[in-house]
């Protein structure tokens, strides 16, 4: 955490992150069974674009079938 955060908003973001710090990554499969890994970048743009980005980082080979 920042050395001059408010101790109150200190243990909120060492709970929930700061706001605009952070990624969440997800593995997700289409309607067609491709395979792609993305993530939700929180950090915004810049004063006026507040919101995050959506990048696409790769597609992924589908996963092995596994023998039960």
């Amino acid at each position: 955490m920042a050395n001059n955060m408010q101790p109150e908003h200190a243990q909120t973001a060492s709970q929930r992150g700061s706001w605009g710090v952070g990624r969440y990554y997800f593995d997700v499969r289409t309607a067609s069974n491709r395979y792609f890994r993305l993530y939700y970048d929180r950090a915004p743009g810049d004063a006026a674009d507040r919101a995050g980005t959506w990048i696409l980082m790769a597609e992924l080979a589908p996963p092995e079938e596994q023998d039960d």
